[in-house]
């Protein structure tokens, strides 16, 4: 009789478990139908609307397309436009005829909660707009090179190759031996600067030198006995932040003439240093010590 039950048993678990499951939904690989106010903007424009569904701002729209979000949200009411067949004046264009926070400020209705001080910022207040950097028209990397897509040949296109536009000097510093490793893709421009918001940490002073203790922590402390330039330039005293042809991205080669430049006045025994000596020989805690206020061992 328990033969006969456990049989009985085994057979109905395995027609449960052979049974069909409930049917799976196809997975829908047709291109969404593009809404009217796209359609009639593709009709001179097809090259922007097709490249549209290529960067982030078609992904509020999870079809592909945003019908709340079409040209209009940010070239404004295309009536004129359309009445007098295109042309310039005829509609909000982002040209170079608009104030630039007119431009921003188009941005800004959507953007500025994530952005709150742009109007600050060193960018805005020398005059550039959001179209200076971005562009929303293209791919994603579009965005991010003065709004021209990143040549193809780069193979990882980053964000500080728009940065290099504007400020070529400063990525020829890059080519020093000793240098940030911006080059190799370990630290891109917006690691140490945001560019929508004012430059508290541009000259990286005082507690802007934040920027270079997020990396840096072990020079951060905090200390008993402060190095003093802590309180004025920060690291920059001492540091080129972008590179350096002299070693640990001193301003100056020798250590001597770095400490010198600064302490000029020095202790009478001193004077049998030259600028061939190396000062941290003795001070060697020179970014922060707990135990002395010369920074010796």
């Amino acid at each position: 009789m328990k033969w006969k039950l456990s049989c009985s048993l085994v057979l109905a678990v395995a027609a449960l478990l052979l049974a069909p499951g409930p049917a799976q939904a196809e997975p829908d690989d047709s291109v969404p139908t593009m809404p009217a106010e796209l359609e009639e903007c593709a009709t001179c424009h097809e090259e922007h609307v097709a490249a549209f569904r290529l960067n982030p701002h078609s992904a509020l729209d999870t079809e592909g397309y945003a019908e709340s979000y079409s040209c209009a949200s940010c070239h404004g009411d295309a009536t004129q436009h359309l009445e007098e067949g295109g042309g310039e004046g005829t509609i909000f264009a982002f040209g170079d005829g608009e104030l630039p926070s007119t431009n921003s400020g188009t941005c800004l209705g959507c953007h500025g909660t994530a952005h709150p001080q742009w109007e600050a910022s060193s960018h805005a207040r020398a005059g550039y707009d959001c179209t200076s950097c971005h562009s929303v028209h293209g791919d994603v990397w579009s965005l991010y090179h003065a709004g021209q897509p990143i040549a193809s040949e780069l193979a990882s296109p980053r964000v500080s190759d728009t940065c290099y536009d504007c400020h070529a000097d400063i990525f020829a510093r890059f080519e020093y031996n000793e240098r940030h490793r911006l080059q190799e893709g370990i630290l891109e421009c917006t690691s140490c600067h945001n560019p929508h918001e004012p430059s508290t940490r541009w000259m990286l002073g005082g507690f802007k030198q934040q920027a270079c203790l997020d990396c840096h922590q072990d020079k951060g402390g905090p200390f008993i006995f402060e190095h003093g330039s802590v309180r004025g330039e920060g690291c920059v005293a001492c540091h080129d932040p972008h590179g350096s042809p002299n070693r640990h991205q001193l301003v100056f080669q020798s250590v001597a003439q770095q400490c010198f430049s600064c302490h000029a006045a020095v202790p009478g025994f001193h004077a049998r240093f030259t600028e061939e000596s190396q000062c941290t020989n003795c001070h060697s805690a020179i970014h922060g010590s707990n135990f002395h206020p010369a920074f010796l061992k």
